[in-house]
């Protein structure tokens, strides 16, 4: 609404200069998408090198704000190209601001440095390119040199009585330039306060009645985050309101992005001051302006931070938090509207995250609300939701919402679930206490009513706290609880095709390796490493003739294989046989006694091979039996084949023909693969894993798994949904009750790494 606005108060003139003006104010109001789109067609309507430039230059701040990187380092390049003495400065800034956020600080530094010689004459030119110089410097180095840059500044907007008399483009550069040192000296603590503070008021009054109102609008935020950090709550409080004003009496102001700062803030002071409808009443609408522009906010911003971390979650745990305690003197049919807009903000950050996870909007955008969530009766979905000094679980049945809380700090809880995963990765792991206390925590509490409503399946849309435990682990004291119910876990409802599978056989294609080729020779030393470190599965506590799935269980030494790698012909024998897994052949035998299909054993599974049997047929399960790994991001989660790595990326582009888009993979089972140890974001792998290869659902691993309690698991699973017409849920609760109840195999190291995530029907 706000960018079409713009675009029709500029008349949306088919001229290349009149397209970059909009455009860059459509990039400065966070409407990042439509500026690019703007700004390409200038570039093709541009007549001559000045235009060409401007546009070029535009642009590649536009690409750097959507995190395009290459496309914005060949648009930044394309002006330097094209420009002239001192207009060589704004694109060296470009550049260096392209490096900075690309962590490469001496290719930032040098591009710095070159603007402020470029701009030998342009005070504002030059003083931007000195602060950027000063981001690239140690901390403690940078205070002094902020001082330093501060006294210069005077010069070029003096202090005086008339200063509004300076020309109003000196004074908007100066306004800027005071601005940014203010926000630099912000992130320096208190000792940087002083300096903040006196260089905000400095470009407050500098800004004063000009016509940029966004620079206003900035100067006016961060004056009002300066008196937050400082517990001056009134004083900020008052500034927010006093922008928030400006921007709604002008019906035609494009400054989303604002918006929600100001809004938030407004939130978290009205809930200091114990004023919570006004507090809600803020969140709910920093919440809206935030989906107004979400395809428009990076996954990540220029100072690295995570969006999701640093602007979504809170925002949305503030709105949940809100409607909760609103909850709380609500009469009951009202309570039941207000439980459920709070789950509907809880599955905004489950959306959010997924997307931070796979720095990606459009996978995410594309299942979510693909299909209604029916909740069918004997069925419960609880979302435990871990605040500061609480654990709120929500629960929704087939008869509506029920809410239940925990008093206990987060503290504790996020204690209690790290011993646990800990304790559970080893078949020696005493686990017993941590299991019963987070059981007390969060099921226990739920107890009454899941009886009440005769619940068999429960299914968990895990909080990060809570996300690398098993809660089919938690012990009552009596039994585990996956004795009691058929645990699986969901990134969100909202992501999740939550259809019944469709009335016909099962067919699979089956790809395993219990041995690998040429994918061997493709690691160096490097990659090596990373393959095999981290903390190994304690296998001297296993029995001598049981076999792990895990690239740094049984004898691999991490060290050693790399040594072996140097010596020569051995090095590959001896990483092969460091990464052999003996029972990836015999599950795929027993698997083809159960599920009709394609099978792909060591050297027939390469990547060539998987994506041509991918295509030739319309498959229901897709169980791939090999090494992988999934680490804190989409970049840094793979799967082994026979002779190449086969990236997520890589599954999403083989798995995406047509015979999967009618008909969607039912389960996609990753059975040799693991979550990295203590990340509580690696789980996310395995749900990204399924979104990328459109599966409804997966079934993955939290940790190596025992050799042949994978076979049991997998074997008893397939066969509880093929032949039996069991839920994917009963059947995997059946066939871990099976290893749990054999006595060699009844801790939970062997049974509980197995997750069934997304559709459980």
């Amino acid at each position: 609404m706000f960018a079409m606005t713009i675009t029709a108060s500029l008349g949306y003139a088919q001229d290349a200069a009149n397209l970059v003006q909009s455009a860059s104010l459509l990039r400065q109001s966070g409407h990042v998408s439509q500026s690019i789109t703007q700004l390409q067609s200038a570039l093709l309507l541009a007549k001559g090198d000045s235009q060409r430039m401007h546009a070029a230059g535009e642009l590649g701040a536009a690409l750097i704000q959507a995190r395009q990187f290459d496309r914005a380092q060949r648009a930044l390049t394309q002006a330097l190209s094209l420009a002239q003495g001192e207009q060589r400065a704004h694109y060296e800034l470009g550049l260096g601001n392209l490096a900075s956020v690309q962590k490469d600080t001496a290719a930032a530094l040098g591009h710095y440095q070159r603007a402020e010689q470029f701009a030998s004459s342009d005070g504002a030119l030059r003083g931007r390119a000195r602060l950027n110089q000063v981001r690239l410097l140690p901390v403690p180095l940078r205070l002094a040199r902020l001082q330093a840059i501060e006294a210069d500044l005077e010069s070029l907007a003096p202090q005086t009585p008339a200063q509004r008399t300076i020309d109003p483009g000196r004074r908007e550069a100066a306004s800027s330039m005071y601005l940014n040192l203010g926000h630099q000296a912000q992130g320096l603590g208190s000792a940087g306060n002083p300096l903040a503070l006196r260089s905000l008021e400095r470009a407050r009054a500098l800004a004063a009645n000009l016509p940029n109102d966004r620079l206003n609008l900035e100067v006016l935020d961060a004056l009002a985050q300066q008196h937050e950090n400082q517990a001056q709550n009134a004083e900020a409080l008052a500034l927010s309101q006093q922008a928030l004003a400006r921007l709604r009496a002008d019906p035609h102001n494009a400054s989303a992005d604002l918006q929600i700062a100001l809004e938030w803030r407004a939130a978290r002071l009205h809930a200091a001051g114990g004023r919570g409808a006004q507090s809600l009443a803020a969140y709910e609408r920093a919440a809206g302006q935030v989906e107004q522009i979400r395809q428009d906010i990076p996954i990540e911003y220029d100072d690295g931070q995570s969006s999701f971390r640093t602007t979504f979650e809170p925002i949305y745990l503030g709105l949940v938090d809100g409607l909760l305690k609103l909850a709380d003197q609500a009469p009951t049919l009202q309570k039941d509207i207000l439980l459920r807009r709070a789950r509907d903000a809880l599955e905004l950050i489950k959306q959010t995250e997924l997307q931070d996870y796979l720095g990606d909007r459009c996978v995410v955008d594309a299942v979510k609300g693909g299909s209604a969530t029916v909740i069918l009766p004997r069925t419960a979905v609880l979302y435990p939701v871990i605040f500061a000094d609480r654990i709120e679980m929500l629960v929704e049945t087939d008869q509506g919402m029920a809410r239940f809380t925990t008093r206990v700090p987060s503290a504790s809880v996020q204690a209690a679930a790290s011993a646990l995963s800990n304790e559970l990765r080893s078949p020696q792991g005493n686990y017993l206490r941590t299991a019963q206390q987070l059981y007390d925590w969060l099921i226990r509490p739920l107890e009454g009513f899941l009886g009440a409503a005769s619940i068999e399946t429960l299914v968990v849309v895990p909080d990060s706290t809570t996300r690398t435990v098993p809660l089919g682990a938690l012990h009552d004291g009596a039994r585990f609880a996956v004795e009691k119910y058929a645990i699986t876990t969901a990134t969100g409802l909202s992501m999740t095709n939550t259809n019944a599978p469709a009335r016909r056989s099962l067919t699979a294609l089956v790809a395993g390796a219990s041995n690998f080729g040429s994918v061997v020779d493709k690691y160096s030393t490097t990659r090596l490493k990373s393959l095999l470190a981290g903390p190994p599965v304690q296998t001297a506590a296993v029995a001598p003739n049981r076999l792990m799935r895990s690239m740094n269980a049984r004898n691999l030494q991490v060290e050693g294989v790399v040594a072996a790698r140097s010596e020569g012909a051995n090095r590959v024998d001896s990483l092969r046989s460091a990464l052999a897994l003996p029972g990836v052949g015999r599950e795929v035998q027993a698997l083809e006694k159960i599920l009709p299909g394609t099978r792909l054993l060591d050297a027939a599974f390469t990547i060539d091979a998987f994506t041509q049997a991918a295509k030739s047929d319309r498959y229901s399960v897709v169980h791939l039996a090999s090494h992988g790994v999934f680490g804190g991001s989409a970049e840094s989660s793979y799967i082994l084949a026979f002779d190449d790595v086969l990236t997520l990326d890589g599954l999403q582009n083989i798995l995406k023909g047509e015979q999967f888009q009618g008909a969607p993979i039912e389960v996609l089972s990753l059975s040799a693969c693991e979550t990295a140890a203590g990340n509580d974001r690696a789980p996310l792998g395995i749900s990204g894993a399924a979104m990328k290869a459109r599966a409804k659902s997966v079934l993955g691993t939290l940790w190596p798994v025992d050799d042949d309690a994978a076979v049991s698991v997998m074997t008893r699973f397939y066969a509880g949904i093929a032949q039996q017409g069991e839920s994917k849920a009963r059947a995997l609760q059946q066939s871990q009750v099976q290893v749990l109840r054999n006595p060699q195999t009844a801790h939970p190291f062997f049974w509980a790494p197995f997750s069934l995530i997304g559709n459980w029907l």
